[in-house]
């Protein structure tokens, strides 16, 4: 699935010291994806107003289908070079108003198409997890080795501990002698 840039001819999304992106998929389903790349500061400042500009400017009947599906896909995702705090992180992302949010912090790349796209996947499509499980190997199941050999001869495959009380009360007997 690939994901083309919207050119957006909005002034209100100017924003000082941020770079403003759309994406958008062209299958028969609509994925709208918005960045804003800004340093955590201005994202602090930013991702309130911007996530109120794209519903104000964008999940509105003239630019959505009436699908229910592409009204409930709409994301917004704050890239920063630098760290972004956790409260920051986490007051953004849970945030329920108009779109899901992300935020990729610590981001060391150039964004351009190709990086919008591989973050798309990483976030939102996983369009990637059949490649992924193709490329893993088999596992291979191993015996479980005990860290205390004698303790865990105490426990009999057969014997069942859960609401027995009589029978907790004898392995920690069994415990303590050891």
């Amino acid at each position: 699935m690939n994901f083309s840039t919207i050119e957006i001819n909005k002034p209100d999304f100017v924003i000082e010291n941020c770079k403003v992106y759309h994406y958008r998929n062209e299958n028969n389903f609509r994925i709208n994806i918005f960045f804003l790349e800004a340093n955590s500061g201005i994202i602090n400042e930013n991702w309130k107003r911007f996530s109120n500009m794209v519903a104000a400017n964008y999940q509105t009947s003239e630019y959505m289908s009436n699908r229910e599906f592409d009204k409930w896909n709409f994301y917004i995702i704050y890239i920063s070079k630098d760290n972004v705090s956790k409260e920051l992180k986490n007051k953004i992302e849970n945030d329920k108003f108009s779109s899901r949010k992300i935020v990729e912090d610590a981001y060391a790349n150039e964004f351009n198409n190709e990086e919008a796209n591989r973050l798309i996947v990483k976030h939102i499509t996983n369009s990637d997890l059949k490649e992924i499980v193709e490329a893993t190997q088999e596992v291979t199941i191993s015996t479980y080795i005990p860290k205390n050999e004698k303790l865990w001869k105490l426990l009999l495959d057969e014997e069942k501990l859960i609401g027995d009380r009589k029978a907790q009360e004898a392995i920690i007997k069994k415990i303590n002698t050891l």
